[in-house]
């Protein structure tokens, strides 16, 4: 009994760390600052159309880059070309959050949960206004001094 017990405070210990590693109350609050300002420069860059630099917040990874509602892109680049050809038939899209939530793991790694909606423009004629829900979850990494998405996980819920 005393080792499940020692085993459990371990396991307590070692999961709870990461967000209490060398971080204050302010550190903390810092970060989360900086990864909600580099999600909302996402969010811009897509509500401009620019998949480039859209992705220029994206790290090369070739152990899963996205998730998109199920879809598992490996590696950058694929996901890349796969968010272009999605983007080919819209117009213009917006997005409004719901929640944005960020979880600090270590003074370099931080995930933002977020929920909210995309409204869709069609390209086509008469244009199509599509507005999806989705949840989505993002593992940023600071690199180099700057917060970049290592991972992102987007589920929509269609209509």
């Amino acid at each position: 009994m005393k080792s499940l017990i020692l085993c459990a405070a371990v396991c307590a210990t070692v999961f709870a760390a990461p967000q209490e590693t060398g971080l204050t109350a302010s550190g903390r609050a810092a970060i989360e600052k900086a990864v909600l300002e580099v999600n909302a420069q996402m969010t811009r860059a897509a509500e401009d159309l620019d998949i480039d630099r859209l992705f220029s917040f994206m790290l090369a990874n070739d152990r899963g880059s996205i998730i998109q509602s199920g879809r598992l892109m490996t590696t950058r680049e694929e996901a890349l070309a796969t968010v272009k050809r999605g983007f080919e038939g819209v117009a213009a899209i917006k997005y409004r959050w719901n929640r944005q939530l960020v979880t600090v793991i270590s003074p370099t790694t931080a995930l933002l949960v977020c929920d909210g909606e995309s409204e869709i423009r069609t390209v086509q004629d008469p244009p199509a206004t599509i507005v999806t829900p989705f949840a989505q979850t993002v593992l940023f990494v600071l690199t180099d001094g700057k917060w970049k998405a290592l991972h992102a996980h987007n589920s929509a819920i269609r209509r």
